[in-house]
């Protein structure tokens, strides 16, 4: 008997299961049932017309699919045993309990199939008939043990006695206890204490009438004396011989998997899962198959293999669109076995499957959270996959899953922002602004600010500090200086222009020197990062390389690293950051910081710009405090070339009317 808890479907003071959860749990049967080797079959409760079958029942009977809907499953007995599978069908219609038997078909083809069938009525009234080729009889116990090995609910078998043969990893991590602790140990131990006597034959008849229909609750008690209520179900299963055997199997995967660890790069790390697995199991060849991208370009691309030569399968092969989608699909629903079948929408990968002698595939997901990034592979020709591959691949799937899953998402990530940026740059989708610059006391332009503004109004530092991050920084920040730089030569002249550079760019100056070149006017270079440059010395180097411009840091008072920056590089100019300066007229702290820096500029030979002036009163402060230029809102807002040199002439036919009517007088 099989024993299934399914883990967390129930709360305290629960009743029964959710929809969803039956849903689910359907669907992952389902799934397995289209898969498995033995015949399922769905009988109308009094007729004994099939109602639908699997794919393996009617490779047992040789019927089409067609061919067996609506037959009466009697028909398919061989004439003298009729009598005696009617009356075993008939004794199903009476009760729930399950009921099994040696039976025999006649296939089409008139051969005699020898059986071990299994009946059992459903709650709605169908009957659920479970075909066992007895000649198949090892690979069905070795789909048994994948199932229980890579499902996510809790799942034991029992014996005869009630005693576990049987625990998957998830009931041992429930339960505290081992695999190998878990065995021999009496079901009821795991239930609390004083389930014995008479409730326990009580809790066993209930146990054995269990369903995922009409579940039994209980609470499961683990190793440290912990409660948990749980619905468990079981299913009455045919001959447990093996199992013990495949604990012993799965003992020496430990070792393996410990032997894993995280190599330089995702590539490195998936030819170690596949070596530690290829040797484990002597499979033929196993292939980490990785997820590239979801969307228009989903697709798997193999990260890595250990395959035969003739294979000629490499990291880096893409696996046909039309594969990559069965995987992905298939892979959401667990761990799985099957055997090959090419099919012409994978060729050339299905014909060099089938040339290499593959008969068989067993797959584990590899996920993130509750997204799956890629499925783990191994095949083998000849007789196929033996027992001990399928309880090994959930187990490696996991690890995989934590080696891999979450380098790869970072990976997904990076590539992801990678093609935003290179989009933004294809497109152009970028455009200068400018702002003036002005002499704190006259208020007169001295000069100008450019600025970059993305039309999908991503923050210019975010954007940019994106770019950094994979890679693009240098190409992105060059890229849009220079329309700043053309556009500047509109500008009036003799106005210095400004543009932002972060260190990093200073790392190779000739291609900003190039651009900076371009430039009617003279040049500020103002160093923008907020972080501790390591290398003044580099960067001051770099700084002289870019021929005849000042420097500038901006940002002063808004950290430390900004200050080293005027210290070490000695600029031209020295930018207040707006936390200094707004309020500044009312703020005496500010003030007193404000005439510091005053004093410090003049110390160094620097000048002082204020930014972030929104008011009157804010730059009547910074002029009285002895600041050089001022920068913000009340001297001018950004603005593109066009409406700032309309802005300027507009002004510059108001300053002449008002000197002709001044001559008039």
């Amino acid at each position: 008997m099989a024993l299934t808890l399914p883990g967390g479907t129930v709360r305290h003071n629960s009743s029964r299961l959710t929809a969803a959860d039956l849903r689910a749990s359907e669907a992952r049967y389902q799934t397995l049932a289209d898969h498995s080797p033995s015949g399922v079959v769905l009988l109308a409760g009094r007729s004994l017309q099939i109602l639908d079958r699997n794919t393996a029942a009617s490779k047992l009977t040789g019927y089409a699919h067609q061919e067996l809907l609506r037959m009466r499953v009697i028909a398919l007995a061989p004439e003298p045993r009729r009598a005696g599978a009617a009356a075993s069908f008939a004794a199903s219609t009476h009760d729930a309990s399950e009921h099994g038997s040696d039976a025999q078909l006649q296939a089409k083809n008139s051969s005699i199939v020898h059986l071990d069938a299994h009946h059992r009525r459903l709650e709605d009234g169908p009957i659920l008939s479970v075909w066992h080729d007895t000649r198949g009889q090892v690979q069905a116990e070795g789909h048994l043990r994948q199932l229980l090995s890579g499902i996510q609910l809790f799942a034991a078998t029992l014996d005869a006695g009630d005693k576990i043969s049987y625990a998957n990893p998830a009931l041992s991590r429930l339960t505290g206890w081992s695999a190998e602790e878990l065995i021999g140990r009496s079901v009821y131990e795991l239930l609390p204490p004083g389930t014995e006597g008479e409730e326990a034959v009580e809790l066993g008849r209930r146990l054995r009438s269990a369903s995922l229909q009409n579940p039994m609750f209980t609470e499961i008690v683990n190793q440290s004396g912990g409660h948990r209520w749980l619905a468990v179900s079981a299913t009455l299963l045919g001959d447990e011989s093996g199992l013990k055997d495949e604990l012993r199997e799965r003992s020496g995967m430990a070792p393996a998997i410990g032997r894993l660890q995280p190599g330089g790069t995702t590539e490195a790390t998936a030819r170690a899962i596949c070596r530690e697995l290829r040797g484990l199991m002597a499979v033929d060849l196993s292939i980490v198959a990785a997820v590239a991208a979801f969307g228009s370009e989903g697709g798997a691309t193999i990260l890595a293999t250990d395959a035969p030569e003739n294979l000629r399968l490499s990291a880096g092969y893409r696996l046909p669109s039309s594969r990559s989608a069965y995987l992905m699909e298939r892979a959401s629903l667990g761990p799985w076995a099957e055997r090959w079948r090419e099919r012409p929408a994978d060729r050339p990968y299905g014909a060099a499957m089938t040339a290499s002698g593959v008969q068989s595939f067993s797959y584990a997901p590899i996920r993130f959270g509750d997204t799956t990034l890629g499925v783990l592979t191994v095949g083998a020709v000849g007789q196929g996959l033996s027992d001990a591959h399928l309880p090994a691949m959930p187990e490696f799937g996991s690890a995989a899953s934590a080696l891999l899953a979450l380098h790869r998402q970072a990976e997904r990530l990076t590539s992801h922002r990678r093609a935003e940026i290179e989009s933004v740059m294809e497109r152009h989708a970028y455009f200068p602004v400018f702002q003036p610059i002005v002499q704190a006391s006259s208020g007169q332009v001295r000069g100008y600010a450019a600025l970059t503004r993305f039309r999908d109004g991503e923050r210019p530092d975010i954007r940019i500090s994106t770019a950094w991050s994979v890679g693009l920084g240098n190409a992105l920040e060059l890229a849009v200086l220079e329309p700043a730089i053309e556009m500047a030569q509109r500008l009036p002249h003799r106005r210095w222009l400004a543009v932002n550079v972060s260190p990093r760019l200073l790392d190779d100056p000739e291609p900003l020197r190039a651009i900076l070149g371009q430039a009617d006017r003279p040049r500020v270079v103002e160093i923008t990062e907020h972080e501790v440059i390591l290398n003044y010395r580099a960067v001051r180097e770099a700084l002289s390389r870019l021929g005849p411009v000042r420097t500038a840091v901006d940002d002063a008072g808004a950290g430390i690293a900004n200050f080293a920056h005027i210290v070490e590089l000695r600029p031209n100019l020295v930018k207040l950051d707006i936390g200094l300066v707004r309020g500044i007229d009312t703020d005496p702290a500010r003030q007193a910081m404000v005439v510091a820096m005053h004093h410090f500029a003049g110390s160094t030979r620097c000048q002082l710009i204020a930014e972030g002036v929104e008011t009157r009163d804010e730059a009547n402060a910074i002029s009285a405090l002895g600041v050089d230029f001022g920068q913000g809102y009340w001297y001018g807002r950004p603005a593109r070339i066009q409406a700032l040199t309309a802005r300027t002439a507009r002004r510059a036919i108001r300053a002449g009317s008002a000197n002709i009517l001044s001559g008039q007088q």
